[in-house]
C-alpha cells in the first residue's frame, strides 16, 4: 500500500460507478460507492436503502459511507462526520429544516448521534458553499422527509429489521394514514449492540442502545394548504472506548410547527412558515457502562450533565420571476442557551443534587436570496447572497482547568456579535451526454461552541478563546457528468483558501487547548465511474482525495484523510444480485501532530489497508428485500487515520488507536407495502 495513486486514477477513468449522469433516484443496488447528483454540486441519497458496508444505526456511520466523507471512531455509535477533512461547525446539518446541536463540550453527541437515517427519506449533500440556503462552509447535509397530499383514504409503511455480529439488532418503522383532510406520519427506530471485536479478536467497547420516535400530524384543508405538528423524542446510551467517561443519557425532545402555501397564479410558487424548539440533555460517566477504577484524576465515580434548550425559525418563499428564472428567498431565527453541571464525587454530591449554570447563549439572524437564470437550453447561470447576524454571551464567570484551581474568566459576561457575509456564483452547461459546471463560493462560519467554551480552551493572549476570529472560506468547484450506454462518468473537483481557519493545539500534560486562527489551503475532489460489462454484470470506481496545507506555518492541515480508492462490481441473476466491495485506503503520512479540530487531533503517520465485503441481495418481490452480506471478510485488524486515540479502560487490551470492527455477517430484511 506504498502508492497507488497512479492507478487509481487508471481504475477509476477506466472503471466506473453506481452514478447515472442526469437520474433522479439514487441506484437501487446496495454497495453504493457514489450517489446520483440531482443538479450540479447537489447529489441526493436514498436514506432507506441498505448499504455496504453497513452503517451502524446513526447519520455519522451512515455519512461515512458515501465518497468524500470519514467520520472519527469512538466506539460503536456516535462518530463524528468530516467532508474532505471537515466536520463540526464546518458542516451545516440540518433535519427537516431544524437545527440540532449536540450537548457534550468534548463532542460526545455530534448532532448526527441523534439522528437514524432510515426514518428520513432522502439526504441532500450540498459540496462546498455551492448554497445559501444553510450555511455550511464545507457542505451541506439535509435530512429529509418527503411530503405526499392524499386524495383518497391510504395506508402505506416501511419496515426493516438488521441482525448483525457482536449482538447487533436494529429495527424501524415508518407508517403512514392519509386522506385528502390530511395524514398522520409515525416513525420509530430502537438499536442495540454488544462490544465487537476487531480483527485481532480484540474486545472495544463499543455497546450501545438507542431508540427515537417521531410523529408528524398534518391537516390539508385544500389542495395547495398545508398545516402540520411535529413531535420527536429520543433517548440511548453508548460506550466509548477513547475516552475516561461513556455517554448514559442521550434525551432529545423536539416540536416544530411547518405552514405550506402554494398559491395558484401569478409568481409566487410556494411560501414556507417554520418554527421549532428542541432540547437536548445529555449524561456522561465513568461507572455505568463499565467498572470503575479510582485514578488520581478521577479518585471517585464521576458524573457530568450538559443540556441545551435551541429555538428557531423560518421563512422560506419560492417565485417563478419569468419563464426562464426563479428565486428563492428566506429569513431565519435561532437562538440557544447551554448549560453544565458536574458530580467529581457521585456517591456523596450527585449532579442530580447540583445546580445547572449557564455558559453560553448564541443567537442567529440570517437573510438569504438564491436565484437561477437559464440563458438558453444549454447554459445556465445560479448565484445566491447570505447575511448572517451571530451573538453570542460568555456565561462562564470561571474557567475549571484540569489539575489547577479554578481560575476567573477573563471574558465572563462579554457578548460578541459578528455580521458574516457569503454568497456564490454558478455557471452551467449542457451538453448531449451530461453537463459540467464551475463556481465559486465564499463563505464565513462564526465560531461554533465546542472552540470558543467548550472544554475551556485558551487562546495565545488570553485564558478564553472567546474572541477567536471568524473563518472566511474562498473556494471553487468544478464538476463534469458524463453518460454513454455503458459507461457513466462524474467528477467533483475543488481548490479551498480559508482565511482565519480555527486551528487547536493539544496542551502539554494537564494544559488546556490552545485555539488559534491561521491561513490554510485545501483541494481535492471525488470521482465516481461506472462501466455496464454485460446485461448483468457492472463494475464501478469511486477515488476520494484531500490535500491540506496550514500556510502560515508552512506545514500539513492536521485532520485531512487519507487517499481511498472503492472497487465493486455487481451481477445480477433474476431476482438475485451478487456485490463484491474492495475499499483500498492509502497510508497518511501528511500529519500535524498534537494539532487537529474540536472532533480530533492528529496522532501520527498511519498504515494504509484493504477491506474486503460482499453481499447477496434478493429482490423477493415489490415488496420484499432480503440482503445477507459479511463485511471486513479478511477480519482485517485496522484503523482509520482519522480515528480517536484509545482509552485505558479496565477490563479491556489497551491499544493505540480505536480499531475498526473485524469480520461482520448481517442480515437486512426491507418490506414495503
Amino acid at each position: 500500500m506504498k502508492s497507488f495513486t497512479p492507478l487509481v486514477l487508471v481504475l477509476a477513468l477506466a472503471i466506473p460507478s453506481p452514478v447515472l449522469a442526469q437520474q433522479t433516484t439514487v441506484d437501487e443496488r446496495i454497495i453504493i460507492i457514489g450517489e446520483s447528483m440531482q443538479a450540479p454540486s447537489e447529489w441526493v441519497v436514498d436514506a432507506k436503502k441498505p448499504r455496504q458496508p453497513l452503517p451502524a444505526h446513526d447519520a455519522g456511520d451512515f455519512l461515512k459511507s458515501l465518497a468524500g466523507f470519514s467520520a472519527t471512531r469512538k466506539g460503536g455509535a456516535s462518530s463524528d462526520p468530516l467532508f474532505r477533512g471537515m466536520g463540526a461547525g464546518r458542516l451545516a446539518i440540518v433535519t427537516d429544516d431544524q437545527m440540532l446541536l449536540g450537548g457534550c463540550s468534548s463532542r460526545m453527541d455530534p448532532p448526527t448521534a441523534y439522528i437514524t437515517p432510515q426514518s428520513y427519506d432522502s439526504v441532500t449533500v450540498v459540496k462546498g458553499p455551492q448554497t445559501v440556503l444553510f450555511a455550511g462552509s464545507a457542505a451541506s447535509i439535509h435530512f429529509e422527509r418527503g411530503i405526499t397530499r392524499f386524495a383518497n383514504n391510504e395506508f402505506s409503511g416501511f419496515l426493516n429489521a438488521t441482525t448483525a455480529s457482536f449482538g447487533r439488532v436494529n429495527g424501524s418503522a415508518d407508517m403512514t394514514w392519509g386522506s385528502a383532510a390530511g395524514f398522520v406520519r409515525l416513525n420509530a427506530t430502537a438499536a442495540t449492540a454488544d462490544d465487537y471485536q476487531d480483527g485481532s479478536g480484540r474486545e472495544i467497547n463499543s455497546q450501545y442502545e438507542r431508540w427515537s420516535g417521531d410523529v408528524d400530524l398534518a391537516w390539508t384543508p385544500s389542495d395547495n394548504q398545508r398545516l402540520m405538528l411535529k413531535l420527536g423524542a429520543s433517548d440511548g446510551e453508548a460506550a466509548y472506548a477513547d475516552r475516561s467517561m461513556d455517554g448514559v443519557l442521550f434525551k432529545r425532545e423536539s416540536m416544530a410547527l411547518d405552514y405550506n402555501w402554494q398559491p395558484k397564479g401569478g409568481h409566487l410558487d410556494e411560501v414556507s412558515v417554520n418554527t421549532y424548539v428542541n432540547s437536548i440533555d445529555h449524561v456522561m460517566d465513568n461507572y455505568s457502562l463499565r467498572d470503575f477504577t479510582p485514578s488520581m484524576m478521577m479518585p471517585n465515580p464521576t458524573a457530568r450533565n450538559p443540556d441545551r434548550h435551541s429555538r428557531g425559525a423560518k421563512i422560506t418563499s419560492d417565485w417563478s420571476l419569468t419563464a426562464s428564472s426563479g428565486l428563492k428567498a428566506g429569513l431565519e431565527h435561532y437562538e440557544s442557551e447551554h448549560r453544565d453541571r458536574m458530580s467529581r464525587d457521585q456517591l456523596n454530591m450527585p449532579y442530580q443534587s447540583l445546580p445547572r449554570i449557564d455558559d453560553a447563549e448564541f443567537s442567529q439572524d440570517a437573510f438569504y436570496a438564491e436565484y437561477d437564470y437559464a440563458i438558453d437550453a444549454a447554459w445556465k447561470l445560479v448565484t445566491g447572497y447570505r447575511l448572517d447576524r451571530w451573538s453570542i454571551t460568555d456565561k462562564r464567570a470561571m474557567l475549571m482547568v484540569m489539575g489547577s484551581p479554578a481560575q476567573p474568566n477573563p471574558t465572563a459576561n462579554e457578548t460578541r456579535s459578528d455580521n458574516l457575509h457569503s454568497g456564490f456564483v454558478r455557471v452551467e452547461r449542457k451538453f448531449d451526454n451530461g453537463y459540467w459546471y464551475a463556481g465559486w463560493g465564499q463563505a464565513e462560519r462564526f465560531p461554533d461552541y465546542w472552540e470558543v467554551i467548550g472544554n475551556n480552551r485558551r487562546s495565545p493572549s488570553s485564558m478564553s478563546a472567546f474572541h477567536t476570529d471568524a473563518e472566511t472560506n474562498q473556494q471553487w468547484d468544478i464538476g463534469l457528468n458524463w453518460k454513454s450506454n455503458k459507461f457513466t462518468l462524474e467528477s467533483s473537483l475543488f481548490f479551498s483558501e480559508v482565511d482565519d481557519f480555527i486551528l487547536l493545539e493539544k496542551g502539554m500534560m494537564m494544559q488546556p487547548e490552545m485555539v488559534r486562527n491561521i491561513d490554510a489551503r485545501s483541494w481535492g475532489g471525488e470521482l465516481t465511474s461506472r462501466y455496464q460489462l454485460s446485461t448483468p454484470w457492472s463494475v464501478s470506481a469511486a477515488i476520494a482525495i484531500v490535500r491540506g496545507t496550514n500556510t502560515t506555518d508552512d506545514t500539513y492541515l492536521p485532520q485531512q484523510p487519507a487517499d481511498e480508492l472503492r472497487l465493486a462490481s455487481d451481477y445480477r441473476l433474476g431476482e438475485f444480485t451478487y456485490s463484491l466491495l474492495w475499499r483500498l485506503v492509502k497510508e497518511q503520512d501528511r500529519v500535524a501532530p498534537n494539532q487537529g479540530n474540536v472532533i480530533g487531533y492528529d496522532l501520527e503517520k498511519s498504515a494504509g489497508f484493504g477491506v474486503l465485503s460482499a453481499n447477496i441481495d434478493w429482490e423477493v418481490d415489490s415488496q420484499w428485500q432480503i440482503s445477507l452480506g459479511v463485511d471486513n471478510i479478511l477480519d482485517k485488524t485496522y484503523a482509520e487515520h482519522l480515528s480517536r486515540s484509545a482509552s485505558s479502560i479496565s477490563g479491556y487490551e489497551q491499544i493505540d488507536k480505536v480499531n475498526e470492527p473485524g469480520r461482520t455477517f448481517w442480515l437486512q430484511t426491507n418490506y414495503n407495502f
